[in-house]
């Protein structure tokens, strides 16, 4: 029922819509409590309900598409303490300069020192009721955004001090964020499972939403600009990956070959290409210009969880909820249908926790990865293990 072509096709028990004749609907039908399979099946819609439903197919069926394009309307939640035991890393997030590491665990944010060994604690964010899902650095690395759920927190990160809070018509997790070369707009994924996934633009001089639009039929799990910054990478439960214009939100392609969800996709350094990773355990490579997959990577045996490329563009990196990685090299596209893209793998070595997110240096040698004990996990750029980071929260006020 999310197109009015689908609703007339019907499905196996034949047609749901009669045009003009809602009494011999079988949409209409069902409302009735006696009906074998009654919907909805937990609740009885009252007389007036179904009158309505009976009219609206009597009067043709009129059907408004950019009713769901619309922001579904929630309601007011009051979230509790988190519990201590709650502590995995969601996101992660390398500034600019390849100096610090912003950590994601639980609600709290770490910012770590990179050019020291022991990676010390040099800020702590703490706002957040909620886990953050997501960060972003500004691109001069003087502040960062991150997202919870239902809302954006910006932060003064020398200072380690919020800024500003921006919320509103925000309906669920705030997945992804992304923000212009400029740093005068901010994108951010927010969606709710089945309802759809939305993309608001923020600018952030009037620290606003000024446009929403809905991306995906379901969640958004991974969100990226291109290295220019005009143009956006979505990802979805929806098993689709779409490019959109900055300017405008246009859509510009949608990427279908997925048979679960897309859970990550990332640019090359060169925006003419896109990986993306997801729950059918396989990594694709797609020609952005063509939307075709030149490339199928993965081993079909676990889930891919999160993505890099670094920025050079000689590596991709993949995690998987079952604690393993690969860095792919040497990336050809396939010459003919029968000819598999190739590329090298080399193995990074496992840990015992569901990896969630992933951040690489510029040079791709050094990977870091959030898991769900509440660690950072370190390796270098050959895939040895060089350290395991246990974040420890302070005890909240």
């Amino acid at each position: 029922m999310t197109t009015r072509e689908k609703l007339l096709a019907g499905g196996d028990s034949g047609e749901a819509v009669v045009i003009g004749k809602g009494a011999e609907s079988l949409l209409f039908q069902m409302l009735n409590q006696k009906h074998e399979t009654h919907m909805p099946p937990k609740k009885q819609l009252s007389d007036a309900e179904m009158m309505a439903v009976r009219q609206w197919i009597d009067s043709g069926a009129v059907w408004d598409e950019l009713v769901f394009e619309e922001l579904p309307s929630v309601k007011p939640v009051t979230l509790s303490p988190m519990p201590p035991s709650y502590r995995p890393v969601l996101a992660l997030a390398l500034s600019p300069d390849g100096g610090r590491l912003a950590v994601a665990c639980a609600n709290q944010i770490s910012l770590r020192d990179l050019k020291k060994p022991e990676l010390p604690v040099i800020g702590l964010l703490v706002g957040h009721v909620e886990a953050v899902q997501s960060l972003v650095w500004s691109a001069d690395a003087k502040w960062m955004a991150s997202g919870g759920f239902r809302q954006i927190r910006l932060w003064d990160a020398a200072a380690a001090k919020e800024v500003a809070v921006i919320s509103g018509s925000m309906i669920g997790n705030i997945t992804g964020l992304a923000i212009s070369p400029d740093g005068k707009s901010l994108f951010a994924a927010d969606g709710l499972p089945g309802a759809g996934g939305f993309v608001h633009r923020v600018d952030l001089e009037k620290r606003a939403i000024t446009a929403t639009w809905k991306a995906h039929d379901d969640v958004i799990y991974g969100l990226k600009l291109s290295p220019k910054g005009d143009q956006l990478l979505s990802a979805s439960a929806d098993k689709l990956a779409r490019i959109w214009a900055v300017d405008g939100g246009k859509l510009l392609g949608s990427f279908e070959g997925h048979t679960n969800h897309v859970l990550a996709a990332v640019f090359d350094k060169e925006a003419t290409r896109i990986a993306t990773a997801g729950a059918d355990k396989e990594v694709k490579v797609w020609d952005i210009k063509t939307r075709n997959q030149e490339i199928k990577l993965g081993d079909k045996k676990s889930v891919y969880s999160a993505l890099a490329w670094a920025s050079d563009g000689k590596s991709l990196i993949a995690v998987t909820d079952g604690g393993k990685g690969s860095i792919f090299t040497g990336l050809q596209a396939h010459t003919g249908t029968e000819n598999p893209g190739t590329g090298k793998e080399q193995k990074l070595a496992a840990v015992s926790q569901m990896l969630y997110c992933l951040s690489v240096t510029a040079d791709g040698q050094l990977l870091f990865a959030g898991g769900d004990d509440g660690a950072v996990h370190r390796w270098d750029g050959s895939g040895k293990l060089l350290e395991k980071l246990q974040i420890e929260l302070p005890p909240q006020k």
